[in-house]
């Protein structure tokens, strides 16, 4: 999906704003909101835009660049200046702009610039919850001691909290360490609980949510950023340092602290399901007490006003999955933990991003899906797993006709090559036991021309002994020799050889 079809998606959708589509997106604020403005421009309702194709809805944004106005712009930064000064009116410095630049802007351009300036340049806002538009979660502070019966050690159990800041709706979970999978399932159970999602997710900055934490750009988890989506939700990270982000959930860590864990405090747990067993009984006090100055409580407020606003959940749970980044081998075998998994020939030696659940390890290059196996859990001799599809040609070849594919090979030499091949297979049982000598004996012409080879092969012949142990130590010897023969037919001068006059009664001495 091209990044203009994303940020209209947002807008139509979500309505989010300029910044939280920037922080979804991972790009720029003043990307999105230039992106925004084109489509304004165009004339059509953003619906309409959606409704394009790819290639012309980027025409559209996009369009040939006109004529570069030789009108000179008005410095805008300078205006916003003077204008702080006691007196200064935008006519004046339209005034003064116009003395200076006779052809510029004329006054409703020049006031429209400036409007444009401070929209653009805005700091802040008020922040308004609506309800079903967001959930934010956060890791509380305090912990709860628990006794593991089974080590004979104390531990303490971490408390997940996700709010609902439109009418203050909490889930609470208590589980064993903060790791990526617990983040992960917490999330679901608090879609589950709530029966339905938001359209935006407010995290903290912790590493389980967000890789690299950055006030514009931040990085979200690749898991993290998976299971969004697959709820479609929009995550929009607080900004580091700005706990107002997520005003609600901080403070909903803190009646957690208050009204459902320090009832606790003197509880004498041993597990955490027995924990979570007791949060649930205090969270449900706790939803259906009064307001303190409104009318109803949570559970009612909630039921009435949150609840229908929430988005449908999906119809299948997301499945925990776990990214990492690999170079394929040249063998193209990935490795993860010990154990090989095939990918296609022609990704050799590249970097690919792997996907692993609990059942199964899938590949992805450039964001496309390229291979998958069920996960290996055999670490002992049967650690490849290979799809014959992911095989080069020749390999294919060899897997699947491989005693026809050595007697071709063995063709390609010349007859003697592969009478000899056919001798080292026949004398085997089963083909399959000769196979990988056919590969070796085969190997050692490689570097050899054809004819040399055959006459190996043919004096191998001779000697009758069909093995790739002999054929190894036959043609050591063989090369050796070859080396060490002197030429033949060349004629030898020399003053103290006599000539063939000799042989055939010429004239000689005696």
């Amino acid at each position: 999906m091209s990044i203009v079809r994303q940020i209209l998606k947002l807008k139509v959708n979500l309505n989010l704003s300029t910044r939280e589509i920037a922080s979804s997106i991972n790009r720029s604020k003043s990307t999105v909101a230039s992106i925004l403005k084109r489509a304004e421009q165009t004339g059509l309702r953003f619906e309409e835009l959606l409704a394009l194709k790819d290639k012309i809805l980027v025409a559209k944004i996009f369009p040939p660049a006109p004529e570069k106005s030789k009108v000179v712009e008005p410095n805008l930064e300078y205006i916003y200046r003077e204008l702080k000064k006691p007196g200064v009116t935008l006519v004046l410095l339209w005034e003064e702009y116009k003395q200076k630049h006779p052809g510029g802007l004329m006054y409703t351009q020049f006031c429209e610039r400036y409007r444009d300036f401070k929209k653009a340049n805005r700091i802040t806002m008020r922040k308004e919850h609506k309800a079903g538009e967001e959930m934010e979660v956060d890791w509380a502070g305090q912990t709860i001691p628990y006794k593991d019966p089974a080590a004979r050690t104390s531990k303490k159990a971490y408390i997940f909290v996700a709010v609902l800041p439109a009418t203050s709706y909490p889930f609470v979970r208590a589980y064993e360490n903060m790791k990526l999978e617990n983040w992960i399932d917490a999330h679901i159970r608090a879609f589950e609980f709530f029966g339905g999602t938001p359209q935006i997710l407010i995290p903290d900055n912790t590493k389980t949510a967000i890789l690299k934490a950055d006030r514009y750009e931040p990085d979200p988890n690749r898991t993290y950023a998976e299971m969004a989506a697959h709820y479609k939700i929009a995550v929009v990270p607080a900004r580091a340092g700005k706990p107002k982000d997520k005003g609600a959930d901080e403070g909903m860590v803190k009646i957690t602290a208050q009204r459902i864990m320090a009832p606790l405090r003197n509880e004498q747990f041993f597990g955490v399901n027995e924990i979570n067993q007791a949060l649930e009984v205090e969270r449900d006090k706790l939803i259906k007490r009064p307001f303190q100055k409104l009318p109803s409580n949570r559970l009612e407020a909630f039921q009435s006003i949150e609840k229908p606003a929430l988005g449908k959940l999906p119809n299948t749970r997301y499945e925990y999955a776990e990214w990492y980044d690999a170079r394929v081998g040249s063998d193209y075998h990935v490795r993860f933990k010990d154990c090989y998994y095939s990918v296609p020939s022609h990704y050799s030696n590249q970097m690919v991003a792997l996907r692993v659940t609990g059942k199964t390890i899938e590949f992805f290059h450039n964001y496309e899906r390229i291979g998958s196996h069920p996960i290996n859990k055999d670490t002992g001799l049967r650690r490849f797993s290979t799809n014959p599809e992911h095989m080069p040609d020749e390999h294919k070849a060899v897997l699947r006709h491989p005693t026809e594919y050595y007697l071709k090979w063995a063709s390609s030499i010349g007859p003697n090559a592969r009478k000899f091949i056919e001798q080292v297979i026949n004398q085997k049982q089963f083909p399959q036991e000769a196979h990988k000598a056919c590969q070796a004996i085969l190997n050692t012409c490689n570097e050899v021309a054809n004819p040399e080879a055959e006459e190996l092969f043919l004096q191998a012949c001779k000697k009758g002994v069909f093995s790739y142990k002999y054929f190894k130590m036959f043609s050591g010897s063989f090369f050796e020799q070859k080396e060490a023969k002197p030429e033949v037919g060349k004629i030898i001068s020399h003053d103290n050889i006599r000539g063939n006059r000799l042989m055939t009664g010429g004239d000689h001495h005696s």
